[in-house]
């Protein structure tokens, strides 16, 4: 259950991302749009995002811990400060398609406390991921199984989830998978290792719906398993005039 709620915030976060693609994507013909507010109402969680004048995430906040983005050729460095004090940072490094090839977190201000993630793919399809901790502690490696663009299943150890898609609903981040089901996680945290071609579905059986905006764009996101449905996010936006 742990790693399905984990999963299921790690969509949702991606569904941020994949909504500022595909915002962006849709409004190429008219205008351009960019998501300033996630709202996860099951938490309470808000995060707000700022975006620099090359329409680059510069800034994330949520309650008193702000994270900010800074940008030099294929590396972005990710620094959180928690009511003022500094939180942690993430060094970033960018592969040939703009999507993260190493991501490693320094917690304290030394950088001898430390986690690194290591991302391996075919072409744009994440294939393999490998944490390695400071601590020294085995590492632990997660492969990836592709099918028809999309990511259908992720084996961690003994523990495997899978995933499904609707395979009428083109993911609103396209190749730059910003508006794919993975997305508002990959937003938030400044970086991406999706892209998939469809919106997701499901995840281990847990079922998402989405609504959307007269302009196009995913205005929410809801969990309609079971006989309830309860809304997991919602988004706000800034467009150009």
């Amino acid at each position: 259950m742990k790693t399905l709620t984990i999963l299921i915030t790690a969509f949702l976060l991606l569904i941020v991302t994949i909504i500022f693609a595909g915002c962006k994507k849709y409004n190429d013909q008219k205008k351009t749009c960019r998501i300033t507010t996630a709202d996860f109402p099951l938490t309470g969680a808000v995060y707000k995002l700022s975006y620099n004048s090359n329409g680059q995430l510069s800034s994330v906040t949520i309650g008193d811990t702000v994270t900010t983005y800074t940008y030099a050729a294929n590396t972005i460095i990710a620094t959180s400060f928690a009511s003022g004090k500094f939180s942690r940072k993430s060094i970033i490094t960018l592969n040939a398609e703009g999507m993260a090839s190493n991501v490693r977190t320094e917690i304290d201000l030394t950088g001898n406390n430390w986690h690194n993630k290591a991302y391996e793919y075919n072409g744009t399809e994440l294939i393999k991921s490998t944490l390695t901790l400071s601590a020294g502690t085995t590492s632990i490696v997660a492969t990836y199984t592709w099918l028809n663009g999309n990511m259908v299943s992720v084996i961690s150890g003994s523990v495997t989830n899978t995933f499904d898609y609707y395979p009428d609903k083109v993911s609103q981040g396209g190749p730059a998978f910003n508006q794919s089901p993975f997305l508002v996680y990959q937003l938030i945290q400044g970086y991406e290792i999706y892209r998939t071609k469809n919106l997701l579905k499901s995840i281990d059986g847990e079922t998402f719906a989405y609504d959307f905006r007269p302009d196009g764009n995913i205005s929410s996101v809801r969990n309609i398993s079971g006989n309830a449905s309860s809304t997991i996010v919602k988004y706000q936006y800034q467009c150009e005039k």
